[in-house]
């Protein structure tokens, strides 16, 4: 139950630094220490949600609610890889883009946690 736990809060932290991110590249203040940060969240919830797969694989079958929240995970560590990308490599990106990018974000975040939490289908 502890590493169900740290998952959880894994995913928290990963959520808080993904969206410094974004909003550090809006006001163009792109910082490499929330890159960094968000990136090894990211691994941490990777790792840990794959353990937990692997610790009860029963879960897997419990409906198609995984499937999509997974799929969304994946989907926001592909935003997350290309916010860093556009860090390290200086880029500017547009406010429009941005704004969407944030808010793409926070919707991914909520419904990672509505799907877990409810489990709905």
């Amino acid at each position: 139950m502890w590493l169900v736990n740290l998952h959880i809060m894994a995913v928290f932290c990963w959520a808080v630094f993904l969206i410094s991110l974004v909003q550090s590249i809006k006001c163009n203040q792109n910082s490499k220490f929330l890159a960094i940060l968000s990136i090894i969240f990211m691994l941490s919830v990777l790792f840990i949600g794959t353990k937990l797969m692997l610790l009860f694989p029963e879960v897997a079958k419990s409906g198609m609610w995984i499937h999509l929240k997974l799929s969304i995970d994946i989907l926001t560590m592909f935003v997350n890889i290309y916010l860093v990308y556009i860090v390290l490599k200086n880029k500017t990106i547009s406010q429009k883009l941005s704004s969407i990018l944030y808010w793409a974000v926070v919707l991914m975040f909520l419904m990672m946690y509505g799907l877990t939490l409810f489990k709905p289908f």
